[in-house]
C-alpha cells in the first residue's frame, strides 16, 4: 500500500540527518537575526566555535559566554556558536585534530587511533594527547576564522535582503 505525502513528510522529519539539518538551520536563523552590529555578532559566533572545538570538557558554552563578555562580543551568538560541537560532531573534530596533529608532528595517525582503540582513551592518550592538541589548535583556528567570516557575511547579506524587501513593500504600497 503506497504511503501518502503526509506520512512521507513526517517520516523524513524524524530522520536523524533531517533533525540535524533543521537544528543547524534554526541556529543559523537565530544568529543572523540578532540585533547587533555584524562584526560583534560574528565575533561572538567565532568565540563560541573556538570554545566548542577546543577541548573544554563540557564548559564550552560557559567559557564562550565569559569570553564574549570580556571581548565585547554578542553573548547569544557565542552560546549558539558553541553548539557546533555536540555528540554527533565531536568524533569529526577529534578525528580531524588527530589527523592534522599527526601530519604536523610527522606521526602515523592510524597508529595513534589504533592505540586509542586498543589501550583505551586514558592509557592510549600518552602520545596521542600531544598530537591531538597540536592538531586541535590548528583546527580550532581554522574553524574560528571561518565562522567569523561566514557569520559576518551572512548577517550583512540577510540585512540587505531584508532592507530590499522593505523597500519593495514601501514602493508597491506607496509610502
Amino acid at each position: 500500500m503506497p504511503q501518502n505525502n503526509y506520512n512521507k513528510k513526517n517520516n523524513n522529519k524524524r530522520h536523524p540527518l533531517t533533525k540535524i539539518k533543521r537544528r543547524a538551520r534554526l541556529i543559523y536563523l537565530k544568529i543572523i537575526r540578532i540585533d547587533d552590529p555584524p562584526g560583534r555578532i560574528a565575533r561572538g559566533a567565532a568565540i563560541g566555535v573556538l570554545m566548542g572545538v577546543l577541548p573544554t570538557f563540557g564548559l564550552g558554552t560557559l567559557l564562550s559566554l565569559g569570553a564574549a563578555f570580556v571581548l565585547k562580543a554578542n553573548k547569544a551568538a557565542a552560546v549558539l556558536g558553541s553548539f557546533i560541537v555536540n555528540p554527533l560532531t565531536s568524533p569529526f573534530f577529534w578525528t580531524l585534530s588527530i589527523f592534522v596533529g599527526s601530519f604536523i608532528m610527522r606521526e602515523d595517525s592510524r597508529t595513534i587511533l589504533e592505540r586509542l582503540k586498543t589501550e583505551g582513551v586514558l592509557m592510549g592518550a600518552e602520545r596521542a594527547s600531544l598530537v591531538y592538541m597540536v592538531g586541535n589548535v590548528l583546527v580550532s583556528a581554522v574553524f574560528t576564522g571561518a565562522a567569523y567570516y561566514l557569520v559576518k557575511r551572512a548577517v550583512i547579506r540577510h540585512r540587505k535582503k531584508k532592507a530590499l524587501k522593505r523597500l519593495r513593500r514601501l514602493e508597491t504600497h506607496g509610502g
